[in-house]
């Protein structure tokens, strides 16, 4: 065990769990709400990952739920690892309405499962998602071998998906993510990860660690460990499909969650990125993989339609969000042909951090800002497609770099603004 992992306090059922439990090289996180259909799945493939790739390593599996009804802690046990299950406490509304990343008070299932790992001495530790069907056993290896031999302190999967798979992310939250930390992930949200002991203890002892419920521990995690620089890298891994009856797939609602979650960070942990300038690129283990099957087909005309919508009935309320000269832009958009539909990359930085201010300073209501949001969304989800459906995929990615670009240049505006 490293100096310090001894005192951290655990429940007194963590402790009775770990009872008997042998110091492990490499622990297995697995965070799980009613996953009964698929956990099963995914413990096979950490044996799989672990025997294929591992096998000299000792190992305990962590399972941490958020209450279960349907047997799901049990069925971890087909995995034949040292298994630690432990429970946390969740939000009674995330129970009611379950996030867009599908665990309840995910922040401190996240926590609880990092002091365990470091109780136990794991030298990394490697998170999975319980409902992700499409996991393989080298997602084991492309995660977690950086970590062991390359003095990775972070990695984040980068999953193949279609263009038009997580225009959330690559329209919003990737460009400012990689504005705000300066670090460029592809997707700062992915749900899965790597983590190295050093990490673990630097989050572990920080004061400051968000509060359950605010869907914003990830992405504080990715902004700690760049502000202290940290060793941050990405993993190629395939299609990432998951199956769950519990995640919400109702648009505002992920909207609000994901990027309320981000804007939530800036606000409470500005000394993460006010002071950071440019971006760089990270390291990549593993290589690209193509998706398979035929891409989602959007439809322009209806999201140009949900802009059109959004001009109609919600200028008033932008008017109190939006910088005057951002609205004029924004309502001076030609929508007259959808199919040559366009919205500059400048505009929507611009567009993105009024929301961050307003969110900041609380200008309206936030469910009703972040709600509010979704039309703007659309209408430069429907730009990107028009720009970007007849051309390969270079031209694409030269696409999204430029997106995220426009937001590391014009940071200044936000910047001026939020002081």
């Amino acid at each position: 065990m490293t100096d310090g992992t001894q005192d951290l306090a655990l429940p007194p059922d963590v402790e009775r769990e770990l009872d008997g439990v042998a110091p492990c090289e490499i622990a297995v996180g697995v965070l799980t709400y009613n996953n009964a259909t698929t956990v099963s799945a995914v413990a096979a493939v950490v044996r799989a990952g672990l025997e294929r790739h591992f096998a000299s390593a000792s190992t305990v599996l962590i399972n941490a739920d958020a209450g279960s009804g349907d047997g799901t802690p049990d069925l971890l046990v087909a995995a034949g690892l040292p298994l630690v299950r432990v429970r946390h406490a969740t939000p009674f509304a995330q129970r009611l309405a379950v996030p867009f990343h599908g665990v309840p008070g995910r922040g401190a299932a996240l926590r609880l499962t990092f002091a365990v790992a470091r109780r136990l001495g794991a030298r990394g530790l490697v998170l999975l998602e319980a409902d992700v069907t499409s996991a393989a056993d080298e997602w084991l290896e492309r995660l977690l071998r950086p970590v062991l031999e390359q003095k990775a302190d972070l990695v984040v999967p980068v999953y193949a998906r279609h263009r038009y798979d997580g225009t959330i992310t690559n329209l919003v939250l990737a460009p400012l993510v990689r504005a705000l930390f300066g670090r460029r992930l592809h997707q700062p949200l992915a749900g899965a990860g790597a983590f190295s002991a050093r990490l673990l203890d630097r989050l572990l002892a920080d004061p400051g660690w968000p509060a359950s419920g605010h869907h914003q521990t990830d992405l504080w995690i990715e902004g700690t460990a760049s502000a202290d620089a940290f060793a941050v890298w990405e993993a190629w891994l395939g299609p990432r499909r998951a199956e769950s009856r519990t995640r919400t797939s109702d648009l505002p609602t992920m909207v609000a969650q994901a990027v309320g979650g981000l804007f939530g960070v800036m606000s409470r942990y500005d000394d993460l990125w006010l002071e950071v300038r440019g971006s760089e690129p990270v390291p990549v283990a593993g290589v690209p993989v193509t998706p398979s099957g035929e891409p989602a087909a959007l439809d322009v005309d209806r999201m140009v339609g949900g802009f059109r919508r959004g001009l109609r009935d919600l200028s008033a309320l932008w008017e109190h969000i939006l910088a005057p000269e951002t609205l004029g832009d924004v309502l001076s958009l030609d929508t007259a042909s959808p199919a040559r539909f366009g919205f500059p990359d400048e505009l929507w930085a611009r567009v993105v951090y009024d929301f961050a201010l307003g969110h900041h300073y609380n200008v309206v209501y936030r469910d009703h800002l972040l709600r509010s949001f979704v039309p703007l969304y659309l209408g430069r989800t429907a730009a990107f497609v028009v720009a970007t459906r007849d051309r390969d995929v270079g031209a694409v990615e030269s696409h999204l770099d430029a997106v995220g670009a426009a937001f590391e240049l014009h940071k200044g505006y936000l910047v001026e603004r939020w002081r």
